[in-house]
């Protein structure tokens, strides 16, 4: 368990984390993955790799400031009381690093490989998932609080 005066710094900091996240994520959605398709094909793996380089040095550290936080959250005395919306919590942050590994790593090989439409269109629909899921944990995150 942790310790009750802890609590609410913990939940602050998984809050300030996942909303940045779902900023960043519908940022990327609607923004930034489409912009590819207007990188030539000759420049689509170095801007690819640019993407990944500084993307990586902002979301890495929410990322894993998130799934920190939702652990602690599960070890502390509001699990008792408010265990299905913590146990959603992380269930959801589970599904979207299952995506990010299983599903969005192998499609930035292929783009680093060969940017072309058909791979850009699967980042963007796959994108989605995550998108929705942050997006979800948000809701459920701001509606736990109220």
């Amino acid at each position: 368990m942790i310790d009750p005066s802890n609590q609410q710094l913990v939940i602050q900091l998984h809050l300030f984390a996942t909303l940045l996240m779902t900023g960043v994520v519908w940022f990327v959605q609607l923004v930034h993955y489409p912009s590819f398709r207007f990188v030539a094909n000759e420049k689509g793996p170095e801007a690819v790799r640019f993407h990944q380089r500084y993307t990586s040095m902002l979301v890495i550290p929410l990322m894993l400031v998130e799934m920190g936080t939702a652990i602690l959250l599960m070890l502390s005395s509001w699990v008792t009381q408010y265990g299905n919306y913590l146990l959603i919590n992380l269930a959801l942050l589970f599904l979207i690093w299952s995506v990010t590994f299983l599903r969005m790593f192998p499609i930035y090989r292929r783009l680093n490989q060969n940017m072309n439409e058909e791979t850009i269109s699967s980042l963007i629909s796959t994108n989605w998932i995550r998108t929705l899921l942050w997006t979800a944990r948000a809701v459920l995150l701001l509606s736990f609080l109220n």
